[in-house]
């Protein structure tokens, strides 16, 4: 059975504002700025293979996305201005990063 917490109905980027917005099937609808994506990247150079490897990204304040691109059918990989483009970022990871369900 499909969970619709993670299932996405629409994919968003607001180039203007620098912002996402993912429609799930659930009914909700998640934001994220392109900055809080960046510094969130999943891939293994940015969060590291341990919690001890993980970087602290800074200074992407601004930053675009140029690009994204599916990934099956579990994720999209973003490309960004600075040139980064190596994290995978599955359904669940972003709705598990949604600001407002993390503030809640």
């Amino acid at each position: 059975m499909t969970d619709k917490r993670t299932q996405p109905l629409e994919i968003r980027p607001m180039m203007l504002s620098k912002q996402m917005e993912i429609d799930w099937a659930d009914g909700h609808t998640s934001r994220y700025s392109f900055e809080y994506l960046r510094v969130e990247c999943p891939c293994a150079d940015c969060k590291g293979h341990t919690p001890d490897q993980a970087k602290v990204i800074t200074g992407k304040e601004g930053i675009g996305i140029t690009n994204i691109e599916p990934v099956g059918n579990y994720a999209v990989k973003l490309f960004f201005e600075d040139g980064h483009n190596t994290g995978i970022y599955s359904w669940d990871y972003l709705r598990h990063l949604d600001p407002a369900e993390r503030n809640s």
